[in-house]
């Protein structure tokens, strides 16, 4: 008998595809509802309708196996969200042209790691700007060793009920519009932000702002960043914040 690791069975309910334990992923527009092991083998087109894939379950891992993720453009769509989940991990590929290239929400106990995120570099008319990873009222979560590239906003950290989050060793680089590398703010409806997060050793060019603290943020170390900004390098109105070894120059 083939092994469901050499064959593809996706199952469809209700207008929406839901992948197997284990099953290669070889459609967008998909959720995964069951903890377990998951890769894509092949390039993907994603829709806005929902996002191209949608995690639920606790205990995944993801390898997009060096293959891209394409998005329909125009700030539209979500590449990979992570919902009211733990344990989950996503790695080894690429995103491209999403509103959201990834979005953790309600979760905790999460890794994003080696992915690359570009965006398409569109003038920031409303918010949110284009945004490679967002992070939402969401605890313990590792965003290392990403590569960012032409988007608005690099790594986006909202609402009080995140914390103990490391955002480090990213390399995160606007085109000709980004606003910030890193920000952290309070999400709808509630009016604090993050705290007691590490954002250490990443290199942060080309944006207005490389680093920003909203006011009620507090208690997060922000330590050994290199950042080439155009307006600010370090924007903290944050309490309690602690800054230590970073560098930044004014691109001119």
């Amino acid at each position: 008998m083939t092994s469901r690791l050499m064959v593809s069975t996706l199952c469809l309910a209700a207008g929406t595809l839901f992948a197997q334990q284990g099953d290669r992923i070889n459609r967008a527009n998909t959720v995964i509802s069951e903890p377990g092991m998951y890769f894509i083998d092949r390039n993907l087109s994603a829709t806005a309708a929902t996002p191209a894939i949608d995690i639920t379950a606790n205990n995944v891992t993801l390898d997009l196996n060096g293959y891209t993720i394409t998005g329909p453009g125009g700030k539209n769509g979500t590449g990979i969200r992570i919902r009211n989940a733990q344990g989950v991990q996503v790695r080894n590929g690429n995103l491209a042209n999403f509103a959201f290239g990834v979005m953790i929400a309600g979760s905790a106990n999460i890794v994003v790691r080696d992915l690359s995120i570009r965006g398409e570099g569109l003038v920031v008319t409303a918010p949110p700007p284009e945004t490679a990873i967002m992070i939402a009222q969401s605890r313990n979560v590792l965003v290392e060793n990403n590569q960012i590239y032409n988007v608005g906003l690099g790594i986006f950290v909202r609402g009080g009920n995140s914390w103990g989050n490391r955002i480090v060793h990213n390399n995160v680089t606007a085109g000709t519009n980004g606003v910030f590398g890193i920000c952290y703010n309070p999400a709808d409806g509630d009016p604090a932000s993050p705290r007691g997060d590490l954002i250490a050793g990443n290199h942060i060019v080309n944006f207005g702002t490389g680093i920003q603290m909203a006011a009620t943020s507090s208690y997060n170390v922000i330590k050994d960043n290199t950042i080439a900004f155009r307006f600010m390098g370090l924007e903290d109105a944050g309490s309690f914040n602690r800054s230590m070894g970073n560098i930044d120059v004014r691109l001119q």
